[in-house]
């Protein structure tokens, strides 16, 4: 059996670095703040200081963007990582990563 640091990326889309301040929503709550740290075109990561429990459906709402479904599929202190319920159209998922790249000064 391999751990996580050996184990092959299984990942199901290509990952960028973004820094994004967004919201996300659970059913019957309030807006929560949190910030996108990865984007892929099926998930993403975000931070905040919210706890969120794994299973969760959300909706992320990114600015100039529509609400997003996703689920959260873990939790690990301050970082959620959430699928989309729908994978991001590939322009979609290029424009806002031209956007949202953080700057390498």
């Amino acid at each position: 059996m391999q751990d996580a640091e050996t184990r092959p990326e299984t990942r199901a889309a290509a990952r960028s670095a973004v820094a994004i301040r967004a919201q996300v929503r659970m059913m019957g709550t309030d807006k929560l703040d949190i910030d996108v740290t990865d984007l892929s075109r099926t998930g993403f990561q975000i931070e905040t200081i919210h706890r969120i429990q794994p299973g969760a459906t959300i909706w992320l709402r990114i600015p100039g963007l529509a609400g997003l479904e996703a689920t959260v599929k873990w939790g690990r202190r301050h970082f959620y990582g959430c699928a989309f319920v729908r994978p991001l159209h590939e322009a979609v998922f290029d424009h806002v990563v031209a956007l949202a790249t953080p700057s390498r000064d």
